[in-house]
């Protein structure tokens, strides 16, 4: 058959002028969380892959109902149903690879690109995903009339790309249908192999279950291998799905980092890197600046933005000496930790110590915290750091209650 024929006569075309578009506008309104960092640029692409899987299902639906209803394996009958799926199928799965790629465009549009390309690992997991509703919808078309087969792919196709991430018991499901890596990554953290490998197995084992079920001929050999093929790949995507949380990510290489300097030593990822430079003059203005309250920052620091500005490194600089946790008296179950509010008042008062803007620091922090801030740092050098050390005291025992007045440490530096 003709390739115009093909594409004039199928749904590939026509699913493409709305799809694409749809998908254009969707991803255009889910970049603000993009990192210019590749894992977290392509992450952001599976959000769409419901849509997709969705069309794509359906689409494969339809060819297989209009096949069987036009007798074209009666019509030309020396070529395998395997064949004849595969020239019927082909404009679907490169609508699918066009589908991937759209998302791309309008996030790399939005972020400023980084060096190196996208991550294949999560371009070939989405694509896999596709490939198997595609499957599913042949085999479901075939055995259901032309709408209600493609009905049936669109339904299910949205309702398992999104409903299991939005089931919190079973975290593992989202694994699964190709939403693991969606919330990936920070630029400390990469996309967890075990989750790719868990969508992929199962992708495959929907696809392997149906090719052998459209090359077979044997009625007692085809169910039979079908179903163990689909039993043994799918028993495998649940040993690696089941164990796994929320968050398909894992921890990136700490040997990629370049680490220079002391009290702080700053160390940068490979994206960091061409701006060594400033970030490193930007660290030692914040640590001279906490230094004359007698505040020393955390040995070793990091930065989570790709590409920091001077209120980001003076932000993770100034804060270093706050814990990333709670202390263990504050896990246990009923504990009071009074050392919130102390913690809220200190980090607003390094912020501004360490020369982070005002105006940056009220865009993400409350009001009365920073208007608490401004007071302290207007008392006499000893007693701020008097009013920190003593309320840091609150932020690492239970036990021990903030008191974040300034007047008890005027009338302290006063006599």
């Amino acid at each position: 058959m003709r390739t115009a024929t093909l594409l004039r006569s199928g749904p590939a075309v026509w699913a493409a002028v709305v799809l694409v578009p749809v998908l254009v506008w969707f991803s255009a309104q889910n970049t603000d969380s993009t990192l210019a960092y590749w894992p977290s640029i392509s992450s952001q692409t599976t959000i769409v892959i419901g849509f997709i899987s969705a069309a794509c299902g359906a689409g494969a639906a339809w060819e297989a109902a209009r096949i069987k209803q036009g007798g074209i394996r009666a019509l030309a009958p020396a070529r395998g149903m395997l064949s004849i799926a595969t020239l019927h199928l082909g404009p679907v799965a490169v609508l699918g690879l066009i589908a991937i790629v759209a998302p791309f465009a309008v996030v790399m549009t939005s972020v400023a690109l980084p060096s190196g390309f996208p991550n294949p690992a999560i371009l070939t997991v989405s694509y896999s995903v596709i490939l198997s509703h595609i499957a599913l919808g042949w085999f479901v078309g075939a055995r259901m009339p032309k709408l209600l087969g493609a009905t049936t792919m669109l339904l299910f196709g949205y309702l398992w790309g999104f409903w299991p991430a939005a089931i919190g018991g079973l975290p593992w499901l989202r694994h699964l249908n190709g939403q693991g890596v969606t919330e990936c990554c920070g630029l400390d953290q990469e996309p967890s192999v075990r989750s790719m490998a868990a969508t992929v197995m199962f992708s495959l084992a929907i696809v392997t279950a149906i090719v052998l079920s459209s090359a077979l001929h044997h009625r007692l050999w085809r169910p039979l291998l079908s179903f163990t093929a689909f039993t043994a790949a799918t028993a495998v995507a649940l040993i690696l799905a089941v164990p796994l949380d929320f968050s398909g990510t894992q921890t990136r290489d700490a040997a990629l980092r370049t680490c220079s300097g002391q009290n702080p030593q700053i160390c940068l990822w490979p994206e960091q890197n061409t701006q060594r430079e400033e970030i490193t003059r930007w660290a030692e203005e914040t640590t001279n600046e906490l230094a004359a309250v007698g505040v020393a920052p955390d040995r070793q620091v990091e930065f989570g933005n790709p590409r920091p500005d001077r209120a980001n490194v003076a932000s993770n600089i100034a804060t270093s000496p706050l814990p990333d946790q709670s202390p263990p008296c504050a896990l246990r179950q009923g504990a009071a930790y009074p050392g919130d509010e102390a913690v809220v008042a200190i980090y607003a008062w390094l912020s501004l110590t360490g020369g982070v803007p005002k105006d940056d620091l009220a865009q993400r922090w409350p009001h009365e915290a920073i208007t608490l801030a401004e007071q302290i740092r207007a008392l006499p050098t000893q007693a701020q750091k008097t009013w920190y050390e003593r309320n840091m005291r609150s932020v690492h025992d239970c036990a021990v209650l903030p008191d974040l007045d300034p007047a008890s440490y005027t009338k302290a530096a006063a006599s």
